[in-house]
């Protein structure tokens, strides 16, 4: 009995597919990672339809649908495809890490009438606070497609903030200059002096040493400038009812402030869309250009991230892998912090070591580049973050009971790590791996007081610590650090 409770558990566990439903707003919700089935009403809305015809016309319609959105399924790294039993025909995707929202293509009306919203398969609090408490480390990836019909309230207003003023700031840095006719009052004559007014002007208020003048200068771009000032100013006003989401809200206000003081002398100016347009189509502009004005339209129109809500948004896309080793980053950071030490980090190429294969264009791995080492009183903590579900298996599943697929990725993790370790010279070595689990999951390993696996390999005169861990995604970044202080620190 108790076997079989274990196998509908395992089964449970394990299956393959999940039913995705369709709403009114045919807003298509999955989660990265797994394989999802789509709904009859999909393709077809029609009720009245002859079912011996149907699956023929789900089959013409699903061969539209792929081939006019297989570009937006291969930048999402999904595998949309058929499946006919010989009676029913159904549409699965399966997904990668990548997570976001995009827009598809209705193969019946070939307008953007789908939205699709990819989350994290392990469950977050959102996209806010997760990337405050990364530190915004990376940020999401803006994708210049058609607006989705949708966009997430729980994606607060502060996440595209960020985004903004990154792109007006590398924007004034690359503000294109040009000549530019100047009319001002000066003490020494430059260029065309206006000898009329000087005459009526300016000597009869005995202002003999204020010549009215006219002449070119290299002036950066006034107009967009003016535009710049409105959209900081907006983007403050936003910012400044947000200061209850803490530290890195107050940092945005600071970063507002400080290229509103570089776009001062210029009068704020709302652009209308005409003008967002002509300076688009401008010879001079270049990638950051673009995306500045891109983000300016963000603001003026009030577009938000695209998540499940009410309001238009913006398409973007983001690699849970990449998000999931910043958020341990962040906690190892604030780990160092408390219990000194030295952080190097892969994300800056900190910890990459060079292989040198013989002859030298053999090899498929060119370089080891663990995602952090810490450098701490003789010893070397090296930690590789992996978006994986390793932990969840090995805590509902016994090692025997895991299928021979998820076994085998697993010892190549291992194995993974303790090539790391080769590369340390110095004879106290651990190493860790760090997995995603759901709250639940941790909530339950803390009280059985099992967040930690541990292991110890004898290599000639070194010993290597082994240790296996967890985090959920909605951990703040001084809870996350004291989990792996825990698990690290002996």
């Amino acid at each position: 009995m108790a076997k079989q409770r274990r196998a509908s558990k395992r089964q449970k566990h394990h299956s393959p597919f999940n039913t995705l439903a369709i709403d009114a707003s045919y807003t298509l919700k999955i989660q990265d990672s797994c394989t999802t089935t789509l709904d009859d009403s999909f393709l077809i809305h029609e009720k009245n339809i002859d079912p011996r015809a149907k699956n023929a016309i789900k089959a013409r319609l699903f061969k539209q649908f792929h081939q006019i959105n297989q570009n937006l399924f291969r930048a999402f790294d999904l595998s949309v495809f058929q499946v006919f039993d010989g009676d029913n025909f159904e549409v699965r995707i399966a997904s990668k890490s990548k997570i976001g929202a995009l827009p598809l293509v209705s193969p019946v009306t070939y307008r953007a009438d789908y939205s699709l919203i990819i989350s994290p398969r392990f469950g977050w609090d959102g996209i806010g606070p997760i990337l405050s408490n990364t530190g915004w480390r990376i940020i999401p990836e803006i994708l210049s497609l058609p607006q989705l019909k949708v966009s997430e309230k729980s994606i607060p207003p502060w996440v595209l903030s960020s985004i903004v003023l990154r792109r007006v700031e590398t924007l004034l840095k690359k503000l294109d200059r040009r000549f530019e006719f100047i009319e001002q009052d000066r003490q020494v004559p430059k260029g065309q002096i206006n000898w009329n007014q000087y005459a009526t002007n300016k000597i009869t208020q005995a202002g003999f040493l204020q010549f009215p003048c006219r002449f070119p200068d290299l002036e950066s771009n006034r107009d967009l400038r003016s535009i710049i000032h409105f959209t900081l100013e907006k983007q403050l006003q936003s910012l400044s009812t947000q200061r209850e989401h803490g530290f890195y809200v107050m940092q945005l206000i600071d970063l507002c402030e400080q290229l509103l003081q570089k776009v001062k002398p210029n009068a704020p100016v709302k652009p209308s869309q005409k003008a967002i347009q002509a300076f688009q189509q401008s010879l001079f502009a270049g990638e950051a250009y673009i995306q500045g004005l891109e983000a300016i339209d963000w603001t003026v129109n009030e577009k938000g991230l695209a998540g499940i809500g009410d309001l238009k948004g913006i398409p973007w896309q983001m690699s849970m892998e990449t998000l999931f080793e910043a958020y341990v980053e962040a906690g190892l950071s604030k780990l160092v912090k408390e219990v000194g030490g030295t952080l190097k980090t892969g994300r800056k190429r900190e910890t990459i070591t060079a292989i040198s294969w013989e002859p030298s264009f053999t090899g498929s791995q060119r370089y080891l580049l663990p995602d952090a080492i810490i450098e701490r009183d003789g010893q070397h903590i090296i930690v590789d973050a992996k978006y994986k579900d390793h932990w969840e298996d090995l805590n509902i599943d016994s090692w025997h009971m895991l299928e021979q697929e998820i076994r085998e990725r697993h010892r190549a993790d291992l194995f993974q790590v303790l090539a790391y370790a080769s590369m340390a010279d110095v004879k106290r070595i651990s190493c860790c791996l760090v997995y995603p689990c759901r709250p639940k999951t941790y909530e339950s390993l803390a009280k059985r007081n099992r967040i930690a696996h541990k292991a110890s390999i004898a290599m000639n005169d070194r010993l290597i610590d082994v240790r296996l861990t967890a985090l959920p995604l909605n951990m703040t970044v001084s809870d996350a650090a004291s989990s792996l202080r825990h698990v690290l620190i002996n």
